[in-house]
């Protein structure tokens, strides 16, 4: 029996050098993959909530306009923005970023509040992509942040939305004075006034973006509170946002969505129809609510998935296309509707959801 030789210090060495090699490459994969779904669902949040953001232009004088951001916060067609991005105003054009395919509106001013900088306005149509939010959410120092805004300036378009990142710095609040101030050092610039401040934390928005703070120095930018909407409106924040936009359109209840009834009507025979499986009368109903309100992604994306159920997937791809270019922004229920489920499986429908 031989005796075994001793292994050599070369040997001892590299196995040193691969094991720490192992734990070195082992944990930038892990944070690779961290920074990978980080950056994935950030993403798919931007996704849900762009829809809803539109740009604001509002002409002051012959030769003076302002520019700034607002988002929808019914599907009716109101949009929260800053006084000062309209105030003055004698015309307000509203537009959305360039990837969706919507026509420009004119816009009306409902109500405006100089003191608290919030300004309400209208559009016309129905079934608008909203950003919902949530006025008993708590945002707290550090809590993640994204704002989502139109800088000014001809170079950068109208349509082309940023997005920046950061957290909230502090709640202010004005000595003798109750009011609120919510501070974050996501990078805000001329333009984006009236945007979202949405808190990756408690997933919902928390402020509207007031602007630069502090002589313009950087990491000092400024939102007003999203409960203020109901010290605009003077109602409780538990009658929820329907309320508050009726009281301050001055409308007698929450029934204030009337001029498109027939569009609405015939989208709502549709659900009937659906809800019954009857996917031939549904479908008729939706194409002629989209034919009345050719851009209301609720009736095309109902329209695409009649026609799935009815096995016609073209006219299906092609109805959900259009939906999603209008703003719908549902990705996991057009997974799981009823009407795709004998699709789920066609590569051509996974790729176009994935696409948007």
């Amino acid at each position: 029996m031989m005796d075994s030789k001793p292994s050599s210090p070369l040997v001892h060495q590299w196995v040193v050098i691969i094991i720490i090699s192992m734990l070195i490459f082992g944990t930038a994969a892990v944070a690779a993959r961290a920074d990978t779904s980080d950056t994935w669902s950030l993403r798919d949040t931007v996704r849900e909530i762009e829809p809803a953001v539109v740009w604001i232009i509002a002409k002051i004088d012959t030769n003076e306009w302002s520019q700034g951001t607002g988002f929808i916060i019914h599907e009716d067609g109101y949009i929260i923005t800053n006084a000062h991005v309209v105030e003055d105003a004698s015309d307000i054009l509203v537009g959305w970023p360039n990837r969706f395919d919507r026509d420009e509106q004119l816009a009306t001013v409902i109500a405006t509040d100089p003191d608290l900088d919030l300004a309400l306005l209208s559009i016309p149509g129905s079934h608008f992509p909203v950003i919902p939010f949530d006025p008993l959410a708590s945002p707290m120092c550090g809590d993640a942040v994204v704002t989502l805004g139109f800088p000014a300036g001809d170079d950068l378009g109208l349509g082309n939305l940023s997005v920046t990142r950061g957290i909230i710095s502090s709640i202010r609040v004005e000595s003798e004075r109750t009011n609120r101030t919510i501070q974050t050092d996501a990078a805000v610039t001329l333009g984006c006034s009236g945007g979202p401040l949405f808190d990756l934390d408690t997933g919902t928005v928390v402020g509207i973006v007031q602007g630069k703070g502090m002589f313009l120095l950087e990491g000092f930018n400024f939102a007003v509170p999203i409960d203020y909407i109901f010290e605009f409106s003077q109602t409780p924040p538990e009658l929820g946002t329907e309320a508050a936009i009726a009281s301050l359109g001055g409308f007698h209840d929450e029934n204030f969505s009337a001029p498109w009834d027939r569009s609405l009507e015939s989208y709502n025979q549709g659900l009937i129809a659906r809800g019954q499986a009857s996917w031939g009368e549904a479908l008729s109903h939706f194409l002629m609510a989209t034919t009345l309100d050719d851009e209301d992604p609720l009736a095309a994306y109902n329209a695409a998935e009649s026609y799935a159920a009815l096995q016609h997937p073209s006219l299906a791809l092609h109805w959900l296309e259009r939906a999603f270019e209008l703003g719908y922004s549902d990705f996991e229920g057009a997974l799981e509707s009823p009407g795709f489920s004998g699709f789920k499986d066609d590569e051509r429908f996974v790729e176009l959801v994935e696409s948007f």
